[in-house]
């Protein structure tokens, strides 16, 4: 049976994951995994990353620790590591049509929050500074006790914005996220942009690109 959302006159507010479904920045964010952990003897997996996007930095350092049995006394430094060379060797770009959609939720009067894994720092280190102006609250991993799939960060969005779950639709590109979302109870699209439809199941609806929602709410 074919899924289809609430009119868009139902919500108040968007709710956005960053990595993965606004930015193009999953690959780099790969790499600089691998290359945070390699030391260690530990290969990371494209897919295997992917699946736990939307986590904590520290928290995917752990899951990685332990599947190898290893200590989790360097956490922080391979996360630091991790995060300088992301933001060394990174190549930024936007999914197409990004742009566009977010000025014509502007447009259409509903209000915009970023809430992502990535810490202040990181996201701050896109210089995107612009883009980012057009999003009335910005939640990042470090503003929270508890990170994806914890449904802490959406509901945080929901209250900085001023809105009630009920009124807050959400769009995701991975199970954490999407756990998220629903565990807030809040309404989730999932973006096919990093991993195929059968890891997003969780979701609402599905989409094979950020660019379907302008039409898929008739804008």
């Amino acid at each position: 049976m074919e899924m289809k959302p609430p009119p868009l006159k139902k919500y108040k507010a968007i709710l956005f994951d960053f990595d993965g479904v606004l930015g193009k920045t999953m690959e780099d964010n790969h790499k600089a995994w691998a290359h945070s952990l390699a030391p260690y003897g530990i290969v990371v997996e494209r897919e295997e990353y992917f699946l736990m996007e939307g986590a904590p930095p520290k928290k995917v350092a752990e899951i990685f620790l332990k599947k190898k049995h290893l200590s989790l006394e360097p956490i922080n430094d391979i996360v630091r590591i991790k995060e300088e060379y992301y933001l060394k060797n990174r190549s930024f770009t936007l999914y197409e049509g990004v742009q566009e959609l977010i000025v014509n939720l502007k447009t259409n009067g509903l209000q915009l929050a970023l809430v992502t894994g990535a810490s202040h720092r990181r996201l701050m280190g896109t210089n995107i500074a612009s883009f980012l102006n057009q999003f009335d609250v910005l939640v990042t991993g470090d503003q929270v006790s508890q990170g994806k799939p914890s449904p802490e960060p959406y509901l945080l969005g929901a209250q900085k914005l001023g809105t009630i779950r009920s009124e807050c639709l959400v769009i995701e590109n991975a199970p954490m996220g999407i756990k998220s979302a629903k565990e807030a109870g809040m309404y989730c699209i999932a973006i096919c942009s990093t991993l195929d439809k059968e890891h997003l199941a969780q979701a609402d609806i599905i989409l094979n690109t950020i660019g379907e929602l302008s039409s898929l709410f008739g804008q």
